[in-house]
């Protein structure tokens, strides 16, 4: 049997402490997110537009050194 390889590399020590912004709630027919940290908006997006999930979640996304 072959053995499945993890998608991504192991996180480093210490990256669960920043605040991940992840979806806790999902209405789908309605296509509203609702975040962990409160944020609560739209997962539609017109052709070739980013949703505000995605801005929302870019906007928080760590900066990278």
């Amino acid at each position: 049997m072959a053995r499945l390889m993890p998608l991504r590399p192991p996180r480093p020590p210490g990256a669960d402490d920043q605040l991940k912004h992840v979806i806790a709630e999902y209405k789908h027919r309605a296509q509203t997110v609702t975040c962990v940290c409160g944020w609560h908006g739209s997962s539609a997006s017109e052709l070739g537009q980013s949703s505000e999930w995605a801005a929302h979640v870019a906007e928080n996304r760590p900066k990278r050194n």
